[in-house]
């Protein structure tokens, strides 16, 4: 008897359920189909741009004032018209990104579901921001420039009027013009102009800004409160069991349960704060309003002034002549820091060039369509392995020999193919040997008198026909042992009297005369029987190595070579807490540190709890069954086993 392959045992699934695997597979692809349809895959291109601005602070991010710029209707049109675009395609949050990506550098990230428009959306934003940002920047250069004009235009004017009036009349009454009067006007007309340039600013910039922010609810605080209790009684939980103790993980499926509500507790609300740019902005014109105010007061004052202190007379020609080369040298300085600042605006003024542009393809954020459906198509082949897959072995034709096929598997008879046993069908599990264990029977009167416990076949009767599965058995454990590196097994069974003992000591029998150094412990605290078949004492044992004893002191040789016994001891007031507690995790890797192979004999598996704990400590199983067993013996033993994360090699059959 073998079993049939992986790949064998799922062809033969999918052949019986052919049906129900190409409705799972179909399913998982028209999901995907609805998830592009309706969750189409973005892709992404960037752009690294070097912007030349005026502005000198090098605390001003370029990013978040084109991101300012980027709010105004006007620019998204724009940004529209050129890319041919919706408006409201351009407007989503994840469609522009702009970060600061070092001094004078900014990261333009474009994302969009169709590929072909990133390059026609990421110019035109290019375009639109070198046409409005850059102006916008300079605007204090062509504030500084406009103000020059008219600070000329006015020299001018009176520089013509002074000659006019030179020209026509002999005598002039006017007031004086100096220096401080024409600071005066100038600043008049810098405030002036500042105040109307802000006052644009502030009808593109909003009053308030909106943010979300998420909020606990009652139920996430319920939960954490939860949440809190189930992890400190899992740390309680492991201070006296192991992992994957039955207790233990059920407390683990409680906590993920819970977190998985917790992260569904918490709700997101819109908030609203003020601007900080408008209320600067705001407060800069208000200021700028009050100098203006006071400019003008002054302006006012001196001409209230010279108009009462210098009373009205005849000017001489040469004191028009004065006048007017006065004018004229301020009107060459003027025109002086006039043409300086136009050359420095024209050269510096702002311009914004892409360092580096993707050349590659434009690059999907996630898993692109073609993608997502060969994942859906992968996932609905593993669903329906997962669902229609049964894992239980069937017996077919032999054919080689490799592995795990154990040893003993062989079809004696030579027919074809043969059905698998009820016991493989349930446990999972394959058999251990091709033949029934035949178990001695003290009725019988085919046996001679033995030296030995009559239950010691390997003793009594090495040759005995009886013993050949015993040493099929034993081969099959040594390629099972070697394969998975487990030094410690367990013998269990369903119920009691299904000769697990017999089974044990003589597998124990055979493994020490093939060479192995061999520790027999016995756990069956309920009927402790190891130490009577080979005719040792019981007074101290397990029990002891339990509570502190050194298990030096407490382990007998037997008669056979290499072959030892830790006997149950004196039975403890509770057997299931002591077999689960953290000294028999101790004590079991200090014994496997001593001897190559431990077999621990236990009670039966569904009267007992000791035996389910222990199957959670130890390495692997051999499980025992009785021809004419109970299905629902075997499947509540699965079932158990299951639970524990029991490892089983396979069953043997009596």
């Amino acid at each position: 008897m073998v079993q049939e392959s992986l790949i064998e045992g799922i062809v033969r699934s999918f052949r019986k359920n052919a049906g129900w695997a190409t409705v799972i597979i179909g399913l998982s692809v028209v999901f995907a189909v609805f998830l592009n349809r309706y969750i189409p895959t973005v892709y992404q291109s960037e752009s690294l741009l070097r912007v030349m601005t005026t502005e000198v602070g090098h605390d001003v991010s370029i990013a978040a004032s084109m991101h300012g710029l980027l709010a105004q209707k006007s620019i998204i049109t724009q940004i529209a018209e050129k890319s041919g675009l919706n408006e409201s395609e351009i407007r989503r949050e994840d469609v522009i990104s702009l970060v600061d990506h070092g001094p004078g550098l900014v990261m333009l990230t474009v994302r969009h579901e169709n590929p072909v428009l990133l390059k026609e959306l990421g110019n035109a934003i290019i375009a639109v921001l070198s046409e409005n940002f850059l102006g916008y920047n300079s605007e204090a250069q062509e504030f500084e420039i406009k103000a020059l004009k008219k600070k000329l235009s006015h020299l001018e004017t009176s520089i013509s009027d002074i000659r006019q009036e030179i020209a026509t009349r002999e005598t002039v009454t006017t007031a004086k013009v100096d220096d401080s009067t024409l600071v005066l006007e100038n600043l008049s007309h810098q405030l002036e102009e500042k105040i109307d340039i802000n006052g644009r600013r502030l009808q593109t910039v909003p009053k308030e800004v909106f943010y979300y922010q998420e909020e606990e609810t009652p139920q996430y605080k319920k939960l954490n409160s939860q949440l809190s209790a189930q992890r400190n009684e899992l740390a309680e939980l492991f201070k006296n069991y192991k992992e994957k103790h039955p207790r233990v993980i059920a407390c683990q499926n409680r906590i993920k349960e819970i977190e998985g509500n917790l992260k569904k507790a918490r709700t997101k609300i819109q908030k609203s704060r003020s601007n900080s740019e408008y209320v600067a902005l705001s407060a800069e014109i208000a200021s700028d309003r009050e100098k203006l105010e006071q400019v003008k007061s002054e302006l006012a004052k001196q001409a209230a002034y010279k108009t009462s202190s210098e009373p009205v007379s005849e000017n001489s020609p040469e004191t028009f002549a004065l006048r007017v080369k006065t004018l004229e040298e301020l009107h060459r300085k003027t025109l002086m820091e006039l043409e300086e600042t136009k050359i420095a605006h024209n050269t510096s003024a702002g311009r914004i060039n892409v360092l580096k542009k993707d050349a590659r393809p434009p690059q999907a954020v996630g898993f692109t369509s073609l993608q997502r459906d060969a994942i859906a198509l992968a996932s609905g082949v593993l669903l329906a392995i997962f669902l229609l897959y049964s894992p239980a072995p069937v017996r077919a034709e032999l054919v080689s020999v490799s592995g795990n096929i154990l040893a003993g598997a062989v079809n004696m008879d030579n027919r074809p193919a043969l059905l698998a046993e009820p016991a493989e069908i349930i446990l999972e599990v394959p058999s251990l040997i091709s033949e029934p264990l035949a178990l001695p029977c003290p009725s019988s009167t085919d046996i001679c008198e033995t030296i030995f416990d009559e239950r010691l076949i390997a003793l009594n009767d090495p040759d005995s026909t009886r013993l050949k599965p015993f040493k099929s058995l034993v081969s099959n454990l040594q390629i099972s042992i070697s394969e998975s590196q487990t030094r410690i097994v367990l013998v269990g069974s369903s119920r009691s009297g299904a000769g697990r003992t017999t089974l044990l000591t003589n597998t124990a029998i055979l493994l020490a005369q093939a060479g192995y150094s061999v520790l027999m412990v016995d756990a069956n605290f309920r009927k402790p029987e190891l130490h009577r078949l080979f005719d040792l004492t019981n007074e101290r044992g397990l029990s002891e190595a339990l509570r502190g004893t050194d298990p030096r002191l407490l382990i007998k040789e037997t008669s056979v070579e290499r072959l030892s016994l830790l006997s149950a001891g004196i039975v403890p007031a509770n057997p299931a807490e002591a077999l689960g507690s953290q000294e028999m995790i101790e004590l079991l890797a200090n014994l496997k540190r001593r001897v190559e192979i431990i077999l621990i004999d236990t009670p039966a598996l569904l009267e007992y709890p000791e035996a389910g704990i222990m199957a959670g400590h130890t390495g692997a199983m051999v499980f025992l069954h009785r021809e004419g067993e109970p299905e629902e013996d075997l499947h509540s033993s699965r079932k158990l086993l299951n639970n524990v994360r029991a490892k089983v090699f396979g069953y043997v059959k009596i």
